[in-house]
């Protein structure tokens, strides 16, 4: 976790996959103030203090989340002077401390992140080798991306779609291949922005027909 301050009302908080693991916190919690999350902000907030001297006890706050990759997101935390100025942009909302926070709507994180599998992979071969293995095993949509930047294929696959298999079996072959990433909308949203779509819906399909 890594905390910086922009100003003395605002600051910007980078989290890691490592972070939320550690903490055993779904992307999509960060947004339904889940209890895991409300702690995890209340320990932003005492570290801020302590490291910045950034108060925000009894402050009216804005909370804005941006996904800066797979793995990572950006959380902005703005003290706010005149809340009810800001009309719909913001929703309040209280967390246990009995501090008043917003988040804005505008930040689409699906309450449900487990509907996603994400792995990445060095080489186009391994995501073939792979869609040879788990082809008879799954029927559902995916997609696979490249990330040009840092020359990676990423397979985003929904787990809604299962043939004589579980999501656990499909991951164990998926993960002898590649690495698994923080599969949430948001994880998937930064692929279509900025990533290459190399193949929509029917990725494995495709690979499995054409390329194994």
């Amino acid at each position: 976790m890594k905390i910086e301050k922009i100003s003395d009302t605002q600051i910007k908080i980078i989290l890691n996959q490592a972070d939320l693991k550690n903490r055993d916190i779904k992307i999509s919690e960060l947004a339904y103030g889940s209890k895991k999350a409300q702690e995890l902000f209340r320990d932003m907030m005492e570290t801020a203090l302590e490291e910045h001297d950034f108060d925000t006890h009894n402050v009216p706050l804005m909370i804005e989340a941006v996904p800066l990759s797979v793995d990572s997101i950006m959380i902005i935390v703005t003290k706010v002077e005149h809340p009810f100025e800001i009309g719909e942009k913001i929703t309040p909302f209280r967390s246990k401390s009995n501090t008043r926070t917003f988040k804005k709507k505008s930040v689409n994180l699906e309450e449900e992140t487990s509907s996603l599998i994400i792995y990445s992979f060095d080489k186009l071969d391994d995501v073939v080798e792979v869609s040879n293995r788990i082809y008879h095993l799954y029927c559902g949509a995916n997609s696979l991306y490249k990330d040009i930047y840092n020359n990676r294929y990423f397979l985003v696959l929904h787990k809604n779609y299962f043939v004589n298999s579980n999501p656990s079996e499909i991951e164990s072959i998926l993960s002898e291949y590649g690495n698994k990433h923080v599969s949430s909308p948001l994880s998937e949203g930064f692929l279509a922005e900025h990533g290459e779509i190399m193949i929509q819906n029917k990725a494995i399909e495709v690979l499995k027909k054409h390329l194994a």
